[in-house]
């Protein structure tokens, strides 16, 4: 997956995205991260973060003052390396369950609420160009599906990263994190 900034305007009554050629960052020492921190360290708890806040604290950890979400959209390409899709979603809300002792993370499952933006398969005559080109102006459409997705970040001991290769799509629900997610069903 790439995590991808983009630009977002109103144009003829149209929602319109376009690339920022810009990545961020949520694993690590980054936005879940950071917000981990703003929110005090949350531990054995459910808390959230909308895209609005994760774009302006990506604002304020790259020196950025006029970030905000009116102008700007966290998107994912789930599948860069495709030679003949495109699939990009956009990043609304993401609720987390912090799992540790007195503020020191072991893990982190989350659910992510996406909303698709652009997604085209078999794709005629696919470059990087026309690839390139499809994401420089995407009108979207007012019927964007809504989408989950349940990841996990592994805690403070492998620094916030997501789990080994081929381990970021099982996440284990204890019954604490299962009653704090199902709300959101």
């Amino acid at each position: 997956m790439s995590f991808l900034f983009f630009y977002k305007k109103t144009i003829d009554n149209k929602l319109r995205y376009s690339n920022a050629y810009d990545n961020f960052s949520l694993a690590g020492y980054n936005l879940i991260y950071h917000s981990w921190i703003k929110k005090g360290k949350p531990v054995n708890i459910g808390w959230s973060v909308n895209a609005d806040e994760l774009i302006r604290l990506y604002g304020e950890l790259n020196n950025e003052s006029d970030c905000n979400g009116d102008e700007y959209a966290l998107i994912i390409d789930f599948h860069p390396s495709s030679k003949n899709r495109i699939g990009i979603v956009e990043i609304e809300r993401i609720h987390l369950f912090t799992h540790g002792i007195d503020a020191v993370a072991h893990w982190t499952p989350m659910m992510l609420e996406l909303r698709g933006v652009f997604y085209e398969e078999e794709i005629e005559d696919f470059t990087p160009e026309l690839k390139q080109s499809i994401l420089e102006n995407i009108d979207l459409q007012p019927d964007r599906q809504k989408i989950v997705e349940f990841l996990y970040l592994n805690g403070d001991e492998y620094s916030w990263n997501w789990g080994k290769n081929g381990m970021t799509n099982a996440v284990f629900l204890e019954e604490n994190s299962r009653n704090y997610f199902r709300q959101f069903f």
